[in-house]
C-alpha cells in the first residue's frame, strides 16, 4: 500500500511538473529558421542522437523512441524521460562572425509496457518546429537608403500518445498527435539620414502571426529476429529492420492566419530600447500612439492552406545482445510538395534527406568490474541534406556525435527478485555546420550537448506472492 502512495505522489508530481513548465525554446536562433515552418526538428532522444539518429530500427526495454512508435512493443519497464539541450557555435558569413547559443527543454515523455512483450503505450511533449531569426538589410526606399528589420520567432509543439504491439517477430505502432503553437514574422522597413531615423519619414509595419491547432499522425513497423551462435551456441545476435514514416496533411480547421500592413510615423520609432524587439515595440506602441498608423491592409482569422507532406524513414541495427550494436538510417522528405506559410522570393523549399550511421559498446558485463566498463559508449555521425536552396544553393548539414550512457541498477520484485541495469542517465555531444559562404550566404559551426533522464520502475506490474 506504501508504495502504491508512493507512486501516486511520483505521478501527481510528474503531472504536475509538465503542466507548470513553460517550455523552453529549444529551437535554434538561426536566419535559416525564417522559411516555411522553420527547423524541423529530428526529435532523437539522447540515446540515438548520440549515434547519429538511429530511428527506425531503435528499440530498447528502457526507453522509448518516438521516431518508431512500433519500438514501444518492447517495453519493459515504466519510464518517465526528459531531455534537456544546450547549443553553442559561430555564425559566419564574408563580412565577419558572431557567437550564437541558446538552452531549453528538449523533451518529455512517458512509458510503460501495457502487456509486457505484447503491447506497450506512452505520451509525450515534443518541440515540432522553431522559426527564430533576427536579420537587418540595408535598401533603397524611392532613392533614399533604408533599413528593414526582419524578425521570426514562435515554435510549434507535438503532445502525442503512442502505441506499440508485437506479434511473433513483428511490431507495428503509431503516434496520434495534436500540433499547436504560433507562429510569425514582422517585417519593418524605413528612410535613413545620415545613418539614424529620418524622423520626417514613415516606416511600413507588415505583420502576420500562425496560429495552429491540428492532428497528425505517424506509423510504424519493425522486424526483429534472433539468431544463436558461437561454438555452444550461446550468443545471440539480433537484427532489426524498422520501417516508419507518415502522410502528408493539411493543418486542422481551427488553425488560422492573421495578416496587417501599416505605415508608420518614423519619429516614433526613435523611442525603441535596445533590449525591446521590434514586434514588442511596435505592438506596444500601437496601444499607446494608435494615430501614428494608417492601416492600409488588414485580414483576420483567414483560413489556412498550409500543407505538410509526409516522409518515410528506413534503417536496421544489429546487435550483439546489449554488448555492441551498429547501424544504420534513412529519411526522406518531399518538402517540395510544400505549400502555404513562410515562402520568400529566391527561397524554394526542396525534397530533404538524411542519413545517419552510428552504434554502442559496452566494455563488460560483469557486475565486478570498474565504473567505466560499465558504460555504454556510443558514437555517430549523419548528413542531411535540408528543405532549403537558397540563391540555387542547397543548405546541407553535417554532424558528429559521441556519447555515453550512464546505468543504476533496480529491483523488479517479481518472483525471482530480479536486479536489472538500465541507463537512467544519458549525454550527447555534437559537432557540427550548417550551410555554406558561397553565393553571400551564412555557415553556422555549432556544438550541442543534451542529457537525458530516464527515472524507471517496474510499475503496473501483478506481483506474486508464496
Amino acid at each position: 500500500m506504501q508504495n502504491k502512495k508512493i507512486r501516486l505522489a511520483f505521478c501527481l508530481t510528474c503531472l504536475t511538473t509538465v503542466c507548470s513548465i513553460q517550455v523552453a525554446t529549444a529551437g535554434e536562433s538561426t536566419p535559416y529558421s525564417q522559411y516555411g515552418l522553420g527547423i524541423i526538428q529530428d526529435n532523437d532522444y539522447v540515446p540515438s542522437s548520440s549515434m547519429g539518429g538511429l530511428g527506425a530500427a531503435y528499440r530498447s526495454q528502457d526507453a522509448f523512441n518516438y521516431n518508431n512508435p512500433a519500438s514501444l512493443s518492447e517495453a519493459a519497464l515504466t519510464s518517465f524521460e526528459a531531455g534537456l539541450i544546450g547549443q553553442f557555435g559561430r555564425r559566419k558569413t564574408n563580412a565577419g562572425s558572431a557567437k550564437i547559443g541558446t538552452t531549453g527543454l528538449d523533451y518529455l515523455s512517458m512509458s510503460f509496457p501495457v502487456i509486457r512483450g505484447h503491447w506497450g503505450m506512452g505520451a509525450g511533449l515534443l518541440p515540432y518546429s522553431s522559426r527564430i531569426s533576427y536579420t537587418n538589410d540595408t535598401l533603397q526606399i524611392n532613392g533614399q537608403e533604408g533599413i528593414i528589420h526582419n524578425e521570426n520567432d514562435g515554435q510549434l509543439y507535438n503532445f502525442f500518445w503512442s502505441n506499440g504491439f508485437k506479434y511473433k517477430e513483428y511490431s507495428f505502432g503509431m503516434n496520434i498527435g495534436y500540433q499547436f503553437g504560433n507562429l510569425s514574422n514582422n517585417e519593418l522597413a524605413y528612410p535613413l539620414k545620415d545613418k539614424l531615423v529620418d524622423v520626417f519619414g514613415f516606416g511600413t509595419w507588415y505583420k502576420n502571426s500562425l496560429v495552429v491547432r491540428s492532428l497528425s499522425m505517424t506509423f510504424g513497423a519493425q522486424y526483429h529476429k534472433e539468431f544463436k551462435y558461437g561454438d555452444q551456441k550461446n550468443k545471440t545476435l539480433a537484427l532489426t529492420v524498422g520501417l516508419a514514416g507518415a502522410p502528408g496533411h493539411k493543418l486542422g480547421k481551427k488553425s488560422s492566419l492573421d495578416e496587417s500592413l501599416m505605415t508608420v510615423d518614423a519619429n516614433l520609432l526613435i523611442d525603441k530600447s535596445s533590449s525591446q524587439s521590434y514586434k514588442d515595440f511596435l505592438m506596444d506602441l500601437y496601444t499607446l500612439r494608435p494615430t501614428g498608423f494608417d492601416t492600409l491592409r488588414i485580414s483576420e482569422n483567414l483560413n489556412t492552406d498550409v500543407h505538410i507532406p509526409g516522409y518515410i524513414q528506413a534503417g536496421f541495427t544489429l546487435a550483439d545482445s546489449i554488448r555492441w550494436l551498429i547501424g544504420f538510417d534513412y529519411r526522406y522528405q518531399p518538402w517540395s510538395k510544400y505549400k502555404g506559410y513562410g515562402i520568400n522570393s529566391g527561397v524554394s523549399l526542396q525534397n530533404s534527406w538524411r542519413i545517419g550511421v552510428g552504434g554502442e559498446f559496452l566494455p563488460s558485463l560483469d557486475q565486478q568490474k570498474n565504473f567505466f566498463s560499465k558504460l555504454k559508449y556510443r558514437a555517430g555521425f549523419h548528413y542531411e541534406r535540408t528543405n532549403l536552396n537558397i540563391s540555387s544553393s542547397s543548405i546541407n548539414e553535417f554532424g558528429i556525435n559521441v556519447g555515453f550512457g550512464i546505468p543504476i541498477v533496480i529491483k523488479l520484485y517479481d518472483e525471482f527478485n530480479t536486479r536489472m541495469y538500465v541507463y537512467a542517465f544519458n549525454l550527447s555531444f555534437e559537432a557540427g555546420s550548417r550551410g555554406t559562404l558561397g553565393n553571400n550566404l551564412i555557415r553556422e559551426n555549432y556544438g550541442k550537448i543534451k542529457l537525458g533522464i530516464n527515472l524507471n520502475s517496474s510499475w503496473f506490474q501483478k506481483r506474486k506472492y508464496y
